[in-house]
C-alpha cells in the first residue's frame, strides 16, 4: 500500500508540475500577445498626434510666412510713399507700422531661423527709411502734447 500511496504522489507532482509549465507558456503567450496589441495602439496613436501636430506646425508656419510677408510688402510699399510724405502722413504710416510690428513680434518667437532673419530684414528696411525721412522733415515726435497751463497771478 505505500508503494502505491508512493506512485499516486509521485505521479500528482510530475502531473502538478507539467499544468504549472503548460499554464505559465500559455499565459507567457497571452501576455505578449496583449502587450503587442497595446503596443501598436500606443504607436498608432502617437503616429496620429505627430501627424496632427505636424499639421499643425505647417499651418502655422504657412500662416507666418504670409503675415510676414503681407508685412513686407507693406514695408516696401510704404517706404516709396515715405519719400513724398507729410509730417502727418509719415506720423500715420509710423502708428500703422509700429501696431504690425508688434503684432509680430509677438508671433516671432515660433518662427524658424530662416523667417526670424527675413523679419530683421524688414525692420531694418524700415528704420532706413526712418532715417530719411527723419532727415528730409526733421524730428518728429510721435506724442502730441496738449497743454492748458494757468498762470497764477500773484
Amino acid at each position: 500500500m505505500k508503494i502505491v500511496s508512493y506512485i499516486k504522489t509521485i505521479g500528482l507532482a510530475i502531473a502538478i508540475g507539467v499544468f504549472t509549465f503548460s499554464c505559465s507558456q500559455e499565459a507567457q503567450h497571452e501576455t505578449n500577445a496583449e502587450a503587442n496589441e497595446v503596443q501598436t495602439e500606443t504607436d498608432a496613436e502617437i503616429d496620429e498626434a505627430q501627424a496632427e501636430t505636424n499639421a499643425e506646425v505647417n499651418e502655422a508656419q504657412t500662416e507666418a510666412n504670409a503675415e510676414y510677408s503681407d508685412f513686407s510688402a507693406w514695408v516696401d510699399e510704404n517706404s516709396k510713399k515715405a519719400e513724398t510724405a507729410t509730417k502727418e502722413e509719415w506720423r500715420e504710416m509710423k502708428a500703422e507700422y509700429n501696431r504690425r510690428e508688434a503684432e509680430l513680434d509677438a508671433k516671432s518667437n515660433t518662427w524658424d531661423e530662416d523667417a526670424k532673419q527675413g523679419w530683421q530684414s524688414v525692420k531694418d528696411r524700415w528704420n532706413k527709411t526712418e532715417d530719411k525721412v527723419q532727415s528730409r522733415l526733421g524730428d518728429i515726435d510721435d506724442v502730441d502734447v496738449d497743454v492748458n497751463v494757468k498762470k497764477d497771478k500773484n
